[in-house]
């Protein structure tokens, strides 16, 4: 009798560990297949985002070659592309989204020209811009350096590829021109802080390219000429964006009350990279499915009564007007 009792507790023992281990089982595949929809869907959702991104891409693309067609050669913040695009609803969300004129910044890689050389006269512009938003105008050099295929500093901030190695973590110069603003942040004296000051008024285009007057900020221009009042300047555009008026051309410019009395050798200096057309843009794309936000940033170039997107990146952009959902 012992032994029966024996055998059935070892039997009912291994039953409770049978169904113990089927049900540990059974829950281990019931989450791999919950995580599995769910990544699913996830990747459903981006790949749907992706596709309604792309949309705004086309639509801001023939927003673009429908302003080239008025044949204005002028590029302002009245045009229809510089206006956000409204939030436009789709299934379980919305797009929306917005042009910026990448021209109305200084393109740090107008430094250094296309024979390798220094371009004085944007160096001297930067130094001013650099002044103006509060940083020393000796980390021109830094931003050189990085750039020019040498490796002696140019200056006492100037910063080579020994500089960088001393760091932790330790890394090399590029020695070619800037592929992102973000970029910048790796350089000699633009950590933190310092980054935040500019990044608002420079570009990276992959060209030297001009500054369009009429989308340029007022602190940009001002940065023209040391005695140029910010106030002044500032006041005078919105006058103008008030009364619907914009540059015809760059001479309209010096005819701002702001800019009477400037150097002229910094007149003669900015004279060159100064204009009212742009062919350089960047699509902000935001699109919420799900309750869930994805932005999508896509930088296009307009010739030729054609547009091309060049790149496209996932990194999240400001929240700005016309975009809150």
């Amino acid at each position: 009798m012992k032994s029966i009792r024996s055998q059935h507790g070892v039997a009912l023992l291994t039953i409770l560990i049978m169904v113990a281990l089927a049900t540990i089982l059974a829950a281990t595949i019931a989450k791999r297949q919950t995580n599995s929809v769910e990544n699913t869907g996830y990747l459903m959702r981006q790949n749907q985002s992706l596709l309604y991104a792309k949309s705004a891409e086309a639509f801001f693309a023939e927003l673009l070659v429908q302003d080239n067609d008025n044949g204005n050669n002028v590029d302002h913040l009245q045009e229809n592309w510089a206006k956000p695009m409204p939030s436009f609803p789709v299934e379980d969300g919305s797009v929306s989204g917005r042009l910026v004129d990448e021209s109305g910044k200084f393109n740090l890689n107008n430094l250094i020209k296309n024979d390798g050389s220094v371009d004085d006269s944007a160096r001297r512009w930067f130094e001013r811009l650099l002044q103006r938003v509060g940083l020393p105008a000796e980390l021109s050099q830094a931003v050189i350096d990085w750039q020019d295929s040498d490796d002696e500093p140019t200056g006492a901030m100037g910063a080579e590829s020994n500089y960088y190695q001393g760091l932790d973590p330790a890394y090399l110069t590029p020695n070619t021109k800037f592929h992102s603003v973000e970029e910048l942040k790796l350089v000699r004296g633009f950590e933190g802080k310092n980054y935040d000051l500019i990044k608002n008024y420079i570009s990276t285009l992959p060209e030297p390219t001009k500054i369009n007057i009429n989308t340029a900020p007022a602190l940009l221009l001002a940065s023209i000429d040391p005695r140029v009042d910010i106030n002044a300047v500032d006041q005078e555009l919105k006058a103008k964006q008030a009364n619907l008026t914009y540059f015809s051309n760059v001479e309209d410019l010096w005819k701002l009350n702001a800019f009477s009395g400037i150097e002229e050798q910094n007149k003669t200096d900015v004279s060159t990279w100064l204009d009212t057309k742009t062919d350089y843009f960047t699509a902000q794309i935001e699109v919420v499915l799900s309750e869930r936000k994805r932005q999508f940033i896509s930088s296009m170039y307009r010739k030729d009564k054609q547009v091309t997107v060049y790149s496209r990146s996932l990194a999240p952009f400001h929240r700005v007007r016309g975009l809150d959902n």
